[in-house]
């Protein structure tokens, strides 16, 4: 994952960025701030969880829209007649991936675009499918 903080749950040892809810250490919590463009690596717990191996914060300022965010996950929902995929809280229009013939199926997929608004849609330039 790369993307902005959204929300910091200390108490519960979390924070949520690009709709999905990331598992981190007590450390790094109390060090990032909401709207810091963190970089997540770990596993995918389910759908919309992530587990934090480690987490840095970017040097990159988020600006929606123009700020390129990558997400992998498992989907939770599908919609290929409007191409739109659900991955936690995030929903992704994934239209601009299906000229190069790649649409999101029921397996873990990679997402790497832009977020015209803050917390809303991502717009995906590229989608990639992992084998589980």
């Amino acid at each position: 994952l790369a993307g902005p903080v959204d929300a910091i749950d200390i108490t519960n040892g979390s924070f949520e960025s690009l709709g999905q809810v990331v598992l981190a250490p007590q450390e790094f919590l109390k060090d990032v701030r909401v709207g810091d463009f963190v970089v997540v690596e770990g596993s995918v717990m389910g759908a919309g969880f992530l587990y934090a191996d480690s987490v840095s914060i970017s040097e990159v300022e988020y600006v929606p829209g123009a700020t390129e965010v990558f997400v992998t996950g498992l989907l939770t929902e599908i919609d290929q007649s409007r191409g739109i995929a659900r991955l936690g809280d995030l929903t992704i229009d994934y239209t601009p991936s299906l000229g190069a013939g790649q649409a999101p199926s029921d397996v873990m997929w990679s997402f790497r675009g832009i977020r015209p608004v803050a917390t809303g849609l991502m717009i995906s330039e590229l989608s990639n499918r992992f084998a589980q």
